[in-house]
């Protein structure tokens, strides 16, 4: 019995931790774009010329 207690209490923790960040991180990054890819100008310059 102790040990599904220990359980619960660990997953409980990790569970809150878990929400309290992604709360956090979704407070903080609310208004700046994201950028997923790199900037296509670099490919430009790899190509060769006709």
């Amino acid at each position: 019995m102790w040990v599904s207690v220990v359980f619960l209490v660990v997953f409980v923790a990790l569970l809150s931790m878990t929400s309290l960040w992604l709360w956090r991180q979704q407070a903080a990054g609310w208004g700046e774009p994201v950028h997923h890819a790199a900037p296509r100008r670099a490919a430009w310059r790899h190509q060769a010329s006709a």
